[in-house]
């Protein structure tokens, strides 16, 4: 090769080196100054719900205490309130004509003056005697002889007293009053009626302590329905829902039905509840707190069940195995791992890895 050619090629390759070693350099130090950013990752903030199975049932609203009102004696009805009417404890609902037992009353008061006399005249005499006995006057006999007057007095006296109080008290059963506030749902029999003692008048409903009465299937007794809370919703408006909880289970299925009666007690809400609408209840058996999470969170951490939750401290990801209760739909129900606020990883956890930094792309709550 001619001289003059080998120095071209020297100086050729040596400029081609130089060119190399620049655009080495030059791609190290572009890495060296733009690191890899954190991958962003799609989470959900979680929170427990009580959760579990929703049985619904229709049933009434019906008043919590219903009670048949009736007189304690017989007499001819001269008054009683009508359907509808809304009383407060104490107040006057029905009436029988008092004039047999104000005349009774007047023959009390008269037998006890009587008595009150004769006791007060046998008392005297007895006093007497005694003076009589000391000056020798009498004898001994005679003055226990007024003792004893005295005393059969005092008895007929107290005998009258209370044939008084009870004639006073056979005076007030000719008038019934509520034993409570309510409405009168119901009335049998009217005005100039003879009744009988203990026969129905009225009967007096409670329109302040409401309950929700359900039937039930004999299924649903296997459940813990005792003092289960249960949402009640009226059929003809279900915006007005009212809370309550279960209060009463007959132990006896109806004869004709084979169902079983449920009364759930109703809180103050449900005071604008009318009598006898129609209702829908639902109760939520077995309830357990659980965390609710999409089902493409589940990860795999040596065979078991795990997700990847986000460290805010270390804005990197932890594995964390975790218990799943249940699936429905695209979720899964964690009960044991997770705790209220936790960061999980929703999407591509099969390409994430356990204390890889990260950062949230979208963030939301179940």
């Amino acid at each position: 090769m001619p001289l003059y050619r080998a120095k071209e090629t020297r100086r050729f390759l040596a400029v081609s080196l130089t060119l190399a070693t620049g655009i080495v350099s030059a791609c190290s130090d572009e890495q060296t100054a733009a690191p890899k950013p954190p991958r962003p990752i799609r989470t959900v903030t979680v929170k427990s719900e009580l959760i579990g199975d929703t049985f619904s049932q229709t049933g009434e609203i019906r008043p919590r205490y219903e009670t048949p009102m009736s007189f304690r004696l017989d007499g001819l009805l001269s008054y009683r309130v009508d359907t509808g009417t809304e009383v407060k404890a104490g107040d006057l609902v029905a009436s029988v004509d008092k004039t047999p037992s104000i005349n009774n009353v007047a023959s009390a008061k008269a037998q006890l003056d009587a008595a009150t006399s004769d006791a007060h005249i046998a008392d005297l005499t007895a006093g007497r005697n005694w003076e009589l006995f000391s000056k020798n006057a009498i004898s001994l006999a005679q003055v226990e002889q007024g003792d004893a007057n005295l005393e059969a007095a005092k008895a007929k006296q107290e005998i009258a007293t209370a044939a008084l109080a009870n004639a006073e008290q056979t005076l007030s059963y000719t008038d019934v009053k509520a034993p409570r506030d309510g409405i009168v749902s119901g009335v049998a029999v009217n005005t100039g009626q003879t009744v009988s003692a203990g026969q129905t008048i009225l009967t007096l409903s409670t329109n302040t302590e409401l309950d929700a009465v359900f039937d039930v299937p004999e299924q649903l007794l296997d459940q813990k329905l005792a003092d289960s809370d249960v949402e009640v919703n009226l059929i003809s408006a279900p915006s007005q829902k009212a809370m309550g909880k279960v209060r009463e289970v007959t132990p006896m299925a109806d004869a004709t039905t084979r169902t079983y009666r449920v009364k759930v007690g109703l809180d103050g809400t449900a005071s604008d509840f009318p009598l006898g609408a129609a209702v829908l209840g639902k109760v939520v058996l077995s309830p357990k707190h659980l965390f609710k999470v999409p089902s493409s969170a589940l990860a795999n951490d040596a065979g078991k069940q795990a997700v990847f939750v986000f460290e805010a401290a270390q804005q990197a990801l932890s594995l964390r195995p975790v218990t799943i209760e249940r699936y429905a739909d695209q979720n899964m129900y964690i009960s044991d791992g997770l705790a209220d606020g936790d960061i999980v990883a929703t999407a591509g956890v099969s390409k994430l890895r356990n204390g890889e930094k990260v950062s949230l792309e979208k963030d939301g709550t179940l």
